[in-house]
């Protein structure tokens, strides 16, 4: 009785060593206790990668913490957006759908339909707590607990704002919805979203098959080109645009997702090498190697910044 008592407590003592019951690919959990909150603010990106189908945290000094994946739904990751301060909301191609994801390596079904199908991308969630994802040349809008709001969908053409392989979304300093465009004119479009269906507010012509865009705190739009791998700053509407990166594709190559943080550095994914770069605003690169060289995704395809972020 005593050889099989100690047997055991080393077997339990073992177990929570190695944490026992955890399966092999799941994130780990590092939310705070309440599980509510977070005062350390994450970076978080996905990979387009069609067999890691995977998403990281990492921390703001670029450390990988966990990570996870949809091999088992068989998507794959495109979009990223804050949800909550422990949760983000990812959309998924392949199977067509938008999952939350949160600090505790959950995965939640927030909308999957027959009515949402086709090249999803771009996810943001509007001032009225609606969310929007790029589907094919329309954009779906969803309430806040996944509903499709069907009377509410941006349709391909509003106005004088047309839908051609659009892919990266923000909103503006007034609400409003702007939409950067890979096909036509690489246009950027701004859309009034205060009401219940969208109205067009502008379309400016860019080139350059446009992927993700920004708006800074300092009021300018900076935007990752394809078509050229580079970065550039742009009025709020996408006029007079300045090229701030424009050096050699060995640093910065297919550029997806930019985020920006605490004292104004952009982060920029490039996707072709599977790295995150620092520069600054003026396109100085921040150190002599990238921030992070990605080995958990692969094909970076989006990014974006969870948690309590102190704002310099």
């Amino acid at each position: 009785m005593i050889h099989m008592s100690r047997c055991v407590l080393f077997l339990a003592i073992l177990c929570l060593l190695t944490s026992c019951g955890k399966e092999q690919g799941d994130v780990l959990s590092f939310a705070s206790e309440s599980g509510s909150s977070t005062n350390t603010p994450y970076l978080v990106l996905n990979g387009q990668d069609g067999n890691h189908r995977g998403f990281a945290f990492y921390t703001l000094d670029g450390e990988f913490v966990a990570g996870g994946n949809f091999r088992a739904e068989g998507a794959t990751p495109r979009g990223i957006v804050p949800y909550s301060p422990t949760s983000v909301l990812m959309s998924l191609d392949t199977t067509d759908s938008i999952y939350e994801v949160g600090l505790d390596g959950t995965k939640t079904l927030f909308h999957g339909s027959a009515q949402f199908s086709g090249g999803i991308y771009d996810l943001v969630v509007g001032d009225s707590g609606r969310v929007y994802a790029i589907e094919n040349n329309r954009i779906e809008v969803f309430d806040s607990r996944g509903v499709r709001l069907g009377s509410s969908t941006i349709d391909t053409t509003v106005g004088s704002c047309v839908l051609n392989a659009p892919r990266g979304m923000t909103l503006n300093a007034s609400g409003q919805l702007v939409v950067v465009n890979q096909g036509g004119s690489d246009a950027v479009l701004t859309y009034d979203i205060s009401g219940l269906s969208a109205t067009c507010v502008s379309s400016v012509a860019f080139g350059d098959n446009p992927y993700g865009v920004l708006l800074h705190s300092n009021g300018s739009l900076y935007i990752t080109t394809q078509g050229d791998d580079q970065v550039y700053r742009a009025d709020p509407d996408g006029s007079n645009r300045v090229a701030i990166w424009s050096t050699d594709t060995a640093t910065i190559n297919n550029p997806t997702g930019i985020v920006e943080l605490a004292n104004g550095d952009l982060l920029i994914a490039s996707s072709a090498t599977d790295t995150v770069e620092r520069i600054t605003v003026d396109g100085v690169r921040v150190g002599t190697e990238p921030f992070i060289r990605d080995t958990q995704t692969l094909n970076i395809g989006d990014l974006a910044i969870i948690g309590d972020v102190p704002i310099e």
